[in-house]
């Protein structure tokens, strides 16, 4: 989904979406991409190669990323204007691998900014809780969705962290056992915003998960070790009881609603 500004575009804004969502549902769920467009950014609500499945931070999903984005880029002659990229949950784990894999070398888009909502990053982590959150929760749809992401993860890594360390160390935007935080460092000068809302309280009593079950853990772990190498634009923002899902009406602190779309807009055109 292709939204273009009145005018020639200021920049170009690329939004994936979380698993299990699509463009449509996005656009309805949040104002992000509207006011993007107010403010002048061709705006993408992207889809990659699996749909609603992609899980972002594999190989194919990082190839199909790129060449949307240099195709959005040739199609619009936007290859000279700044490049955003923003995401979701898993859409932004993908964010934050593409923008590590950019910096890597010269062959990609590099993005000027990023912003991720909530976002999964250390996949190592996330499989551990998972398994706790299997053998202890007491709330199906916690249990049956820690179930099925431990299940997705020994397909994308070959098994669990315990039988494929260096896979999850690979493919992790952030990996916090890894003492040479070999991707951290990659994103040094690279503008970005991590954003989760970590009601603590809720969590417990809704869904069984405790701190180390929240993506919260990865996101501040992130940021402050880009803060203690000299990231000066390295910022987590923490929100209170601001996540709602809009179209099912009903509260959820992992939700597209905890980034305020007027101030996640104007952060990214400051850079």
């Amino acid at each position: 989904m292709t939204i273009q500004p009145v005018g020639q575009p200021k920049g170009l804004l690329l939004l994936l979406h979380g698993f299990g969502e699509s463009p449509e549902y996005v656009y309805a769920e949040t104002e992000l991409p509207k006011e993007a467009v107010r403010q002048g950014l061709l705006t993408v609500l992207v889809t990659l190669q699996q749909g609603w499945q992609s899980f972002y931070v594999d190989d194919a999903s990082q190839q199909t990323l790129a060449d949307i984005i240099k195709e959005v880029q040739s199609k619009h002659r936007l290859a000279d204007k700044k490049l955003y990229l923003g995401g979701f949950s898993l859409g932004g784990s993908g964010v934050v691998r593409y923008a590590e894999l950019a910096m890597a070398g010269n062959s990609l888009p590099k993005p000027t900014a990023i912003f991720a909502i909530d976002p999964p990053l250390d996949f190592a982590r996330l499989y551990q809780s998972s398994l706790h959150q299997r053998k202890h929760g007491k709330v199906e749809v916690a249990v049956k969705e820690a179930q099925f992401l431990m299940d997705r993860m020994d397909k994308e890594f070959g098994g669990p962290p315990t039988a494929q360390p260096a896979k999850y160390v690979s493919l992790s935007p952030y990996s916090y056992t890894d003492t040479t935080a070999r991707h951290a460092n990659l994103l040094k000068n690279t503008p970005i915003r991590l954003i989760s809302e970590p009601d603590i309280l809720w969590q417990m009593n809704e869904r069984n998960r405790d701190l180390y079950e929240q993506n919260t853990i990865d996101c501040v772990s992130l940021i402050n070790y880009l803060r203690l190498i000299g990231n000066t634009k390295a910022t987590y923002v923490p929100t209170v009881n601001q996540g709602y899902r809009k179209q099912q009406g009903n509260r959820n602190p992992h939700s597209w609603s905890i980034a305020e779309p007027k101030a996640t807009v104007a952060w990214l055109l400051t850079n």
